[in-house]
């Protein structure tokens, strides 16, 4: 349980644009602007990037294709053959398949329904069909939300305390996404940092730019490149560096082309839409600032994370959770409106 805090009245945000949010972030970081020494004794300045990514408008393609469902189908093969390569059975066999659904379960992956086959291109249909969508330019955060800054949207009174309080061994790190919040807990701090949460389509834009790639970082699997888990009964693969949740920012080489990180892996994200009911792909035609459908009990999960299996790390992989779910690899980012 979280320690109890003072409370407070909640502080209403003002109604701030992209602009605005980006001096706000900025406001606070008055430390001297890293240098790097060249010769003769001069010094360049090289200033961090900014934590907000501005995303032009345009259109780009949203949801797999067919080529992109096959090549999740691949991805999710190769899992249950090292599943079955370790048991000592073929992949046929009715037993390997349904050890590979329980396991799929304990690490908090949808098993395959028995009307799919296990690894079945069916189970992949919703993020079918491809189709092009028109954004307007917005920003969104460069890596998930912090520990240390949901902490102070706590401190103020605005925000629900998280699953694991500030300074928890192994999910409490200040610079580690925060995880363990409900969709309110997380639209309530993005609203609190003058933001929103992203539409389910502005999530995937800015993860896979304009080119339609597979990952942030292109159309290859780069197990260095994000921190991701696998299908043991840990659910972890710590050959990429961290066997948790990382530090947010720890694969620069994993930015996809807007310069977003981590949105492969280390942590799962809320979106704002809700999921359909029906558990559908999308409609084929042309699409402006798609805000998901009305009704549903659900909402959108994008992105991998540390205790994940890689097919789960594709820019179009989709995922649902109840609303109140609190979960240790559910974290969330930020998108403001551009003025």
């Amino acid at each position: 349980m979280s320690p109890a805090r003072p409370s407070r009245p909640p502080r209403a945000a003002p109604a701030l644009g992209l602009a605005a949010a980006l001096a706000a972030a900025l406001a606070g970081a008055q430390a001297p602007l890293p240098s790097v020494a060249l010769r003769g004794g001069v010094s360049a300045v090289t200033p961090e990037a900014s934590p907000v990514v501005r995303v032009r408008a345009g259109s780009f393609v949203m949801g797999s294709d067919p080529a992109g469902l096959d090549q999740a189908r691949t991805m999710c093969v190769r899992d249950l053959e090292r599943f079955a390569a370790v048991r000592g059975a073929p992949v046929a066999d009715p037993v390997v398949g349904a050890g590979f659904n329980v396991l799929l379960a304990a690490c908090g992956v949808d098993p395959f329904p028995d009307a799919i086959p296990v690894c079945g291109m069916e189970y992949f249909a919703p993020e079918a069909m491809a189709h092009e969508v028109w954004l307007p330019g917005y920003g969104i955060d460069r890596t998930e939300v912090t520990v240390a800054a949901y902490d102070r949207c706590v401190l103020r009174g605005a925000c629900a305390p998280p699953l694991d309080a500030p300074g928890t061994p192994q999910t409490g790190g200040a610079t580690q996404p925060v995880t363990g919040v409900r969709w309110a807990d997380a639209a309530a701090y993005c609203a609190w940092a003058g933001g929103r949460l992203p539409t389910e389509a502005e999530w995937e834009r800015a993860a896979r730019g304009r080119d339609g790639r597979t990952f942030p970082w292109g159309w290859v699997t780069d197990p260095g490149r994000f921190n991701h888990g696998a299908l043991d009964p840990a659910c972890r693969d710590d050959d990429d560096g961290f066997a948790l949740a990382a530090p947010v920012g720890s694969y620069p080489s994993g930015a996809s082309p807007d310069g977003a990180l981590d949105m492969a892996g280390n942590a799962q994200e809320w979106v704002a839409d809700r999921a359909s009911a029906d558990g559908a792909g999308y409609p084929p035609d042309r699409a402006v600032t798609p805000a998901g459908p009305r009704d549903g009990s659900e909402r959108v999960v994008r992105g991998g994370a540390f205790d994940l299996p890689m097919f789960l790390a594709r820019t179009t992989a989709r995922s649902r959770r109840l609303p109140d779910a609190r979960e240790r690899d559910l974290g969330f980012r930020c998108a403001y409106d551009q003025r």
